[in-house]
C-alpha cells in the first residue's frame, strides 16, 4: 500500500480510507484534439470532515451566500504518491451527499493537467481571430499583383496571392490574341501589342494565408493555448509551406463579401441641431430614440439626402438598420431617400427606432459633396416642427478599393474543426506538458521518445485476454471537399476520388470500412499547355486552380489548403496580368498552387494527397511522400498484420514506473514488446488494467 494524498489549493484534504482512486490514460484520447488531455481520475468521494468542510466552505448550506465555494469553476489540485508529486491538475465539485440532513461526503472529479480546447474555443470561428488584423490589406490590382509575386518560402511572407480563380477558366494560347475570343479573356499568353486585352484580371484572384499564421493567431487570441514547436515550426516544410485560400463566398471579392463591417461606410457626421429625437452615437451611426415612433403626423419623417455633382458614374447606396439591410438601390447623381408615414423608401417612422448606417459602393471613385440625415417630428398639426440634422463635415469620396479584412474573409469554419482537420491530416498527437504548453507532434515522432520497461514480473498471469487488433477490412483516407470541376472529373474518369487512399492488406479480410475524412477542400490543379501547339504537348510553367463545380459555376466548397510555389527565373513562362480590363502587364514570376511541397521529387516527395497520385505539374507518380505514407503507415500497417493483437493484462506496477511512464513507452512481457493503448491505475495499490497493442 502506498500513501495517496490530495491537495486542493495547497491544503491537504481528508480521504476515505477505503476510497479507490483510479487514473486513466489512453493514446486514443491523446489523439483527440478536441479533448487534449493527459490523465484524469474517475469521480470519487471525500468525507465531510471539518477540514473538507472548510475547503468547500460548507457548500451544502445554501444559506451561505457571501464567500461561498464556487462549484462552477475548477480549483488547483495536486495528487501525491508517497510524498512525491504525481499529477498536477484541477478539481471540480459535483455534489454533496447528505445523511439525516447532515453533510456526509463530497463528490469530486480530479482532472489531470488538462486543456479542453472545446471549452476554450467554444463555437468561435476563424473569423473571430482579431489578432489577424495586422494582415489586413487593401484589395486592389497593385497588392494582388505583389502577392502573386511574393516568395512564400520566405518566413514572414504570410499573405500571398495564388493563381487560383473563383470563376474564370484560364488557358494559354500563343496563337489567339483577340479580345472577343469566345473562350473569354482568360488567355494567359502575353503579347506585345497595344490592343486585345486578355489575361488574368486582378479581381479573378483572392489572397491566401499561411496556416502557421493562423496557429499563431489562435495562441494570441487564447493565451491559455500554447502549442509546442515540435511540429508547428518554421523549418517543417510540410507544415510551414501550407496555405489556406481566403475564399469565404463564391464568386469575386467584393464589398458584400465582408462580414460585420462595410467598406465606404459614410462617417464623419456633425450635428446641425439639438438632437431631441436622435443622436450620432458614433462617427457612422445615427441612433433614433424610441419616443420618435409615437407620432405619425405627415411632418414626421426620417430622411437621407446624398449629394454629388457626378452625373456619369453610378453608385449603390445601402441603408442598414441595426445591422440589417432595409434599402438598397443604384443611383446616378444626387438622391434623397426617406421614411414617411406612408412608407417611403425604408419603412414608416413608427419603425425608425434603432441604429442607422449608410454604405456606398462604387466601381469608379465618386466624390460626394454632401450627405445628410434629417429626423423631423411634429406631435400634432398645431405643434411646431422639431428637426434634428446631421451632415458630413466635409466632402466624401467613395473608393472602389476597399480593405480586405483577413479574418472576415477566412473560410466559414470553427477553430476547433480547423485544428481537428490539421491533426487528422498529419496524424498528430497532443498532451499537456508540465509547463502548461501543449505538446504537438506526429504519432511516429511521439513514439520515438519512448522508454522501454520490462513488466513481466509485475503481471498477474491469471487474468488476461487477447482480441483482434482492428475489426476492419479497409481504412479509407480522404478529404471531404472533392467537388471542384477537375477533381469531380477525375473521379468520373478514374472511378476513384482524387487524393484518396484505400488501405488494406487483403481482399479477404472480414469487417467494415473505417473512414478518416478531412473537412478541407482538395483541388486537382491544372498545368496549362500552349493550345497553339497542335500536338498539345508544349507545356507552360503556369499551373492554376479552378474553383467551380461540375457545372462550371463558382463554388464555395470546404476550406482549401495547398502549397504555393513561386515560378521565377529562367524557363518561366511569362503570363498576362490585367490591372484593369484595358491595362495589361507582363509577369515573369507568379505563385502557382500545388499539392506537393516541391515540384522536384529530388528535393521533396512530400504532398497532401493520401494516395499516391500523379503530380499535376510533372505528370509523375514519384511524389511518394503522401499523408498516409509519411504519417499513418507505420501505425496502420502494424494493426493490419496477421500477428497483431490487442492484449489486456493486469499488473501491479512499481512506483518507479507509475511516476515516470508516458503513453509513448514500450512495455515488455516475456520478451514480447507492446505499445500502450490505455492504462487504468488504482493509486492505492497500483493495480493496473493495461490494454496493449503488439508490435
Amino acid at each position: 500500500m502506498q500513501v495517496v494524498e490530495l491537495y486542493i489549493n495547497n491544503t491537504r484534504v481528508d480521504l476515505f480510507k477505503d476510497e479507490s482512486l483510479t487514473i486513466t490514460d489512453s493514446i486514443i484520447n491523446a489523439k483527440d484534439v478536441a479533448k487534449v488531455f493527459t490523465a484524469f481520475s474517475q469521480q470519487f468521494s471525500l468525507p465531510a470532515s471539518s477540514t473538507n468542510n472548510q475547503i468547500f466552505k460548507h457548500y451544502y448550506n445554501w444559506n451561505i451566500t457571501v464567500g461561498s465555494f464556487d462549484a462552477r469553476v475548477r480549483v488547483s489540485a495536486i495528487l501525491k504518491l508517497n510524498g512525491v508529486d504525481y499529477k498536477i491538475g484541477k478539481v471540480k465539485l459535483n455534489s454533496v451527499a447528505m445523511r439525516d440532513n447532515k453533510a456526509y461526503s463530497y463528490k469530486i472529479v480530479f482532472y489531470g493537467q488538462t486543456i479542453t480546447l472545446n471549452e476554450i474555443l467554444g463555437e468561435d470561428k476563424l473569423a473571430n481571430l482579431d489578432s489577424l488584423d495586422p494582415e489586413n490589406i487593401i484589395y486592389n490590382a497593385a497588392n494582388i499583383k505583389a502577392g502573386l509575386q511574393l516568395d512564400p518560402s520566405v518566413a514572414g511572407n504570410d499573405l500571398i496571392t495564388p493563381l487560383i480563380t473563383h470563376t474564370k477558366r484560364l488557358f494559354y494560347d500563343s496563337g489567339s490574341h483577340a479580345a472577343n475570343d469566345p473562350r473569354g479573356t482568360g488567355n494567359l499568353y502575353y503579347h506585345g501589342g497595344t490592343v486585345d486585352y486578355h489575361g488574368v484580371l486582378y479581381s479573378d484572384l483572392k489572397y491566401a494565408i499561411r496556416i502557421h499564421r493562423l496557429i499563431q493567431a489562435i495562441e494570441t487570441q487564447y493565451p491559455t493555448i500554447v502549442f509546442s514547436t515540435d511540429f508547428f515550426n518554421t523549418t517543417n516544410a510540410a507544415y510551414h509551406g501550407l496555405f489556406m485560400w481566403l475564399h469565404r463566398k463564391s464568386g469575386g471579392v467584393g464589398n458584400g463579401d465582408q462580414v460585420e463591417t462595410f467598406p465606404n461606410s459614410v462617417t464623419g457626421w456633425t450635428s446641425g441641431a439639438s438632437g431631441v429625437w436622435s443622436s450620432m452615437t458614433s462617427a457612422s451611426t445615427l441612433t433614433v430614440n424610441s419616443e420618435f415612433e409615437a407620432y405619425s403626423n405627415t411632418n414626421t419623417l426620417l430622411e437621407l439626402s446624398i449629394v454629388t455633382s457626378d452625373t456619369t458614374n453610378s453608385y449603390q447606396a445601402e441603408i442598414f438598420k441595426d445591422g440589417q439591410s432595409v434599402s438598397v438601390g443604384t443611383y446616378t447623381g444626387s438622391k434623397t431617400l426617406s421614411s414617411t408615414s406612408s412608407g417611403g423608401d425604408f419603412g414608416a417612422p413608427s419603425q425608425a427606432a434603432g441604429e442607422w448606417t449608410v454604405v456606398i459602393t462604387v466601381t469608379t471613385a465618386i466624390a460626394f459633396t454632401g450627405c445628410k440625415w434629417t429626423v423631423r417630428n411634429q406631435e400634432t398639426s398645431s405643434d411646431p416642427v422639431e428637426t434634428d440634422a446631421f451632415q458630413l463635415a466635409s466632402t466624401f469620396t467613395a473608393s472602389d478599393n476597399f480593405e480586405f479584412i483577413v479574418k472576415l474573409q477566412t473560410p466559414d469554419i470553427k477553430i476547433i474543426d480547423f485544428l481537428t482537420a490539421l491533426f487528422k491530416m498529419f496524424n498528430l498527437i497532443a498532451y499537456v506538458k508540465a509547463d502548461g504548453s501543449i505538446y504537438v507532434d506526429t504519432l511516429d515522432n511521439f513514439y520515438a521518445t519512448s522508454t522501454t520497461y520490462d513488466i513481466t514480473k509485475y503481471v498477474d498471469v491469471k487474468t488476461s485476454s487477447v482480441d483482434v487488433a482492428l475489426p476492419y477490412r479497409e481504412i479509407k483516407f480522404q478529404f471531404e471537399g472533392l467537388q471542384t470541376f477537375l477533381a469531380a472529373q477525375y473521379e468520373q474518369l478514374q472511378v476513384q476520388e482524387w487524393g484518396t487512399e484505400y488501405y488494406s492488406t487483403s481482399t479477404n479480410l472480414d469487417g467494415g470500412i473505417y473512414e478518416v475524412k478531412i473537412p478541407f477542400e482538395h483541388m486537382l490543379f491544372e498545368r496549362l499547355v500552349n493550345l497553339n501547339d497542335v500536338s498539345g504537348d508544349t507545356l507552360t510553367t503556369a499551373q492554376y486552380g479552378y474553383s467551380v463545380n461540375d457545372n462550371q459555376q463558382s463554388y464555395i466548397g470546404k476550406p482549401l489548403v495547398f502549397y504555393p510555389i513561386l515560378k521565377t527565373g529562367g524557363g518561366t513562362t511569362s503570363i498576362s496580368f490585367l490591372n484593369t480590363a484595358t491595362e495589361r502587364v507582363q509577369l515573369t514570376s507568379y505563385n502557382i498552387p500545388s499539392n506537393s511541397v516541391s515540384l522536384t521529387a529530388a528535393t521533396s516527395t512530400a504532398n497532401i494527397n493520401f494516395g499516391n497520385m500523379v503530380n499535376e505539374f510533372t505528370g509523375l507518380t514519384n511524389f511518394t511522400g503522401t499523408l498516409f505514407n509519411n504519417y499513418y503507415n507505420n501505425y496502420i500497417s502494424n494493426l493490419f498484420l496477421e500477428s497483431s493483437r490487442i492484449v489486456r493484462v493486469t499488473a501491479f506496477l512499481p512506483l518507479s514506473i507509475v511516476l515516470n511512464y508516458t503513453l509513448a513507452d514500450i512495455l515488455v512481457i516475456s520478451g514480447k514488446q507492446y505499445r500502450i493503448n490505455s492504462l487504468n491505475i488504482n493509486l492505492i495499490n497500483n493495480k493496473t488494467q493495461i490494454e496493449l497493442i503488439t508490435i
